[in-house]
């Protein structure tokens, strides 16, 4: 199935389970005319979601997980998280992100991306943290992931469309046990993450078996509180 030129998001899947995506072909030209937030699949509140041998090439993020947005999300019932996400065999052109968290998303938990290829993405694992929305993100698992990206991880605040609705504090979020492993990449900054303990705490980042060349690594005393890394190699790449 070839899916292309959407106007908007590609494919969007609310309150679903048990659905598989195959052999899929989704396509929006970057240029020489943008197509912007044409994503190709978001996935809204699901559950036991399958993508495999896709190939995706969009102006946007190729795969999103959303759930909602506001200082109040978690407690609308329109609302809800995703769990039980495998993303296996496909491979990704361009796009703005092989796997977004966000930036609609309060709750995704067991999403394993594995075996995939990426050439031109700007991103591997994109964590969008709004510091106007509660969110979780956990147990997510990036394995054998090849190509060349933009960043390897990329965590920051997101803040388009910020509003607090009249909330006088805004809520805290959470990133743990994130797994990046098995992974041969090129990219310009492998570990693009900006550590913000008053908006979200980061926990358990674990990066094991890497082969990396990168133009800067990112990875410093600043942003790695509660990395663990073994068998991690990163060198010198000049583009």
């Amino acid at each position: 199935m070839r899916l292309q030129n959407s106007h908007f998001w590609t494919n969007h899947i609310y309150k679903c389970r048990r659905v598989k995506f195959l052999n899929c072909d989704i396509f929006s030209p970057r240029g020489p005319v943008k197509a912007p937030s044409t994503d190709g699949l978001d996935i809204d509140v699901c559950t036991d979601v399958l993508v495999k041998n896709c190939r995706f090439e969009v102006d946007d993020d190729a795969i999103a997980l959303k759930g909602g947005k506001g200082p109040w999300a978690d407690t609308l019932p329109e609302n809800g998280g995703n769990e039980k996400i495998l993303i296996e065999d496909c491979r990704f052109g361009i796009c703005c992100a092989v796997l977004t968290c966000g930036s609609e998303s309060i709750h995704n938990k067991n999403v394993l991306v594995r075996r995939v290829r990426a050439d031109g993405a700007d991103i591997g694992l994109w964590l969008k943290m709004r510091p106007d929305t509660p969110q979780r993100y956990e147990y997510i698992t990036v394995e054998e992931l090849e190509g060349n990206v933009g960043s390897v991880l990329f965590v920051k605040p997101w803040t388009q469309f910020f509003d607090l609705k009249g909330r006088e504090t805004a809520p805290l979020s959470y990133a743990e046990h994130i797994v990046l492993k098995n992974c041969r990449c090129k990219c310009r900054t492998f570990f693009n993450v900006e550590a913000d303990t008053s908006q979200y705490v980061l926990t358990s980042i674990q990066m094991e078996n890497l082969e990396i060349q990168a133009i800067e690594s990112g990875y410093s005393a600043a942003n790695s509180a509660g990395t663990q890394m073994k068998n991690v190699t990163i060198t010198k790449w000049n583009d």
